[in-house]
């Protein structure tokens, strides 16, 4: 029997938190928006908002924490960041310790001055760390589709094999890839789009985001559509097709709702082969056929992507306990939180 515990993904815009009972499956989830570069109290109402919808006190159970959150420009440096989040955290959850990870080991920690390099965007880490551990396959490509970023980690052997242990060593061999399914702006997306086997110029300003075009598809659901709109308007179907025409000069009223949803396709598959190209990347550096495991809000990308890679893919709920279905969606998408908080049970 392990103690319950909770797991806390502190990214910029989102807090995520997953709870295992004492056996170790998911009773609770959930994600919260936090626009951290706008402050740090928002990071308090965040914790307190999660804390209090599921009517816990923070002592009634451990914490295990890892964070991206230090990234915003609310701070100078990765390190400022991290001591300041640590701060916040422990000010409210007493009983947190913070995900480290190294080449030598990982661990957690509660202290993280001296550390913050190893504390600092190490979700991705415990996240395929734990999947290593959880899977029957030896080889895998685990890539996790999020709402700012996508992450691809190569593991073999029930360990992580990483391209690098800093975001710049990692950008540069493709383990992290700035593009995801709410946050990216299109125009990151461009200059050219291939729209009906045509190149089309894009415009250079931030009129539209991906969530609009996976809004406009049907595959991007209301509980994971919590950023704000480039223009700070609704997320209705008019004002989201009215953002993704201006991306092509055009005003909403020059076509009809078909069109604007056949551009929404041409900019998925834009997506689709910018993420391509960087699992190629990696792919290219290993010899064996991996099995591709999906996590994250925008995991419905993956069984396209593994078809065109010619790879098995598994869903990381394939992997998860939890009390409900709904449960175990939720948990994939705040992966990195159920994999802190797994770590931290298996380790206790």
């Amino acid at each position: 029997m392990a103690s319950p515990v909770i797991g806390w993904d502190i990214g910029g815009a989102h807090v995520k938190a997953v709870m295992l009972n004492a056996q170790g499956a998911v009773c609770k989830a959930m994600q919260h928006p936090c626009a951290l570069w706008k402050g740090l109290h928002l990071l308090d109402e965040a914790v307190l908002h999660i804390l209090q919808a599921w009517q816990l006190r923070a002592e009634d159970c451990a914490h295990a924490v890892t964070m991206t959150g230090e990234l915003v420009d609310l701070f100078a440096c990765r390190e400022e960041g991290v001591l300041a989040i640590a701060d916040s955290v422990l000010r409210l959850l007493p009983r947190a310790s913070f995900y480290a990870a190294s080449a030598e080991h990982a661990e957690f920690i509660v202290d993280v001055r001296g550390h913050a390099v190893h504390v600092a965007s190490m979700n991705w880490h415990a996240s395929a760390q734990s999947i290593a551990q959880m899977s029957s396959h030896q080889t895998l490509i685990v890539v996790d589709i999020g709402s700012t970023t996508t992450d691809v980690t190569w593991c073999e052997g029930n360990q992580v094999q990483t391209s690098g242990w800093t975001d710049a060593a990692r950008m540069k061999f493709g383990g992290l890839l700035y593009t995801g399914v709410v946050r990216t702006p299109l125009m990151a997306l461009g200059p050219w789009l291939n729209r009906q086997g045509k190149l089309q110029h894009v415009a250079a300003e931030y009129f539209a985001t991906t969530a609009d075009v996976y809004r406009v598809l049907g595959e991007l659901p209301p509980s994971d559509d919590m950023a704000d709109t480039a223009d700070g308007q609704d997320k209705s179907a008019l004002a989201t097709m009215r953002r993704l025409a201006r991306m092509v000069g055009h005003d909403v009223d020059d076509a009809t709702a078909p069109v604007w949803q056949t551009l929404a396709q041409d900019f998925k598959q834009q997506q689709l082969d910018i993420m391509e190209r960087t699992l190629q990347q990696t792919l290219v550096m290993h010899a064996q056929s991996p099995v591709l495991v999906g996590l994250g809000a925008g995991a419905f990308l993956l069984p396209a992507l593994a078809k065109r890679l010619d790879l098995v893919y598994q869903p990381v709920q394939d992997m998860i306990t939890a009390e409900t279905t709904a449960l175990q969606h939720l948990a994939g998408v705040c992966f990195p939180a159920y994999a802190v908080s797994r770590l931290w049970q298996t380790w206790h």
